[in-house]
């Protein structure tokens, strides 16, 4: 499905086997050709959809000249690397998640350090195992790509009479992007900020110093008064008001953290444990997943606080109230 959203930018809907079921990638027709604003998962679905929508407008895959990735997930990236094959595109991300997504990490080593990481935090091992499987099925729905030249905070681009401002959120991932055209107040907010969900924020498992729920909230400060008509997200719905939604999301991690330190009241538990007090028990595989995450950046930020202190016994992680 594509929709026009200015004379020469589309927002285009591909399809994605999760439960989101969905991905927003944007078109921009420019005099050199098309831009590409993310561009899904590599799969025949996807990609016959991309293609298909392109049509509509008059173009193919051959047309695309450059593709501008928010961050490195699957859903955002994965068939980045054929539309290069295809049109010889120049592919831009940051370059903090093209080392991640390209060159920094053997699957073998990001597997093995993940499965200590979630073991050590109690996440069950139907869980670590379910997650191995899908890190698997993720490899082979990203084609790797090249990016001789990474996108930077505050690059400016001219595509005829569109000026494009790269602007930086990091959280969701470390060198996520958000793209903000100012003379029109359009913002392609990737997974930043999303209208009725709040992106999962995940640890680093190769650098336990970084603090994604800090970056994230820094971030959405730093975009909350951007003078925006209209916001589009990935996920969902456009919506209009952008610092209506920034406060909605800071609010919800503040209740967040408030039901965290209840949990703890009880006396000390792991990560997993915590997650469940939080998000109920007996979840899906990927949601117990996703919940561990996000209880474990609100335990870290504490800790950072001096509010809940962490300790190990018998090869787990558990937290408790200082």
């Amino acid at each position: 499905m594509i929709d026009q959203i200015l004379p020469d930018l589309y927002r285009i809907t591909l399809p994605m086997p999760f439960r989101l079921g969905h991905v927003h990638v944007h078109a921009l027709q420019h005099p050199g050709g098309v831009v590409l604003f993310d561009v899904g998962m590599s799969i025949p679905e996807s990609f016959r959809a991309l293609g298909e929508a392109l049509a509509t407008l008059g173009r193919t895959i051959e047309d695309v000249d450059q593709v501008f990735l928010t961050h490195f997930h699957v859903d955002h990236c994965g068939v980045a690397g054929e539309i290069q094959r295809r049109s010889g595109a120049e592919v831009r991300m940051s370059a903090r998640d093209e080392r991640r997504i390209n060159n920094e990490i053997k699957p073998e080593e990001f597997v093995q350090r993940a499965v200590d990481f979630y073991s050590r935090h109690d996440l069950p091992r139907k869980t670590v195992d379910a997650l191995v499987k899908l890190l698997a099925v993720f490899r082979k729905a990203t084609v790797p790509f090249q990016v001789k030249r990474p996108l930077e905070p505050h690059d400016r681009y001219q595509f005829g009479d569109r000026r494009l401002e790269i602007i930086p959120a990091p959280g969701h991932t470390r060198g996520q992007m958000c793209f903000y055209f100012p003379e029109d107040g359009i913002l392609l907010s990737g997974d930043h900020v999303l209208p009725e969900i709040t992106p999962n924020l995940s640890p680093d498992i190769f650098d336990p110093d970084y603090r994604p729920l800090r970056s994230f909230l820094a971030s959405l400060e730093s975009i909350r008064d951007l003078p925006v008509r209209m916001v589009y997200p990935a996920h969902g719905a456009p919506f209009p008001d952008l610092a209506k939604r920034v406060d909605e999301i800071r609010n919800h991690h503040a209740e967040r953290t408030r039901l965290i330190l209840e949990a703890l009241r009880g006396g000390e538990k792991t990560t997993f444990k915590v997650s469940q007090d939080i998000f109920g028990k007996n979840l899906p595989d990927f949601d117990e997943y996703l919940a561990l995450n996000e209880t474990y950046v609100h335990l870290v930020d504490l800790e950072d606080k001096g509010i809940v202190e962490s300790g190990e016994r018998d090869g787990l992680v558990l937290y408790r109230v200082r």
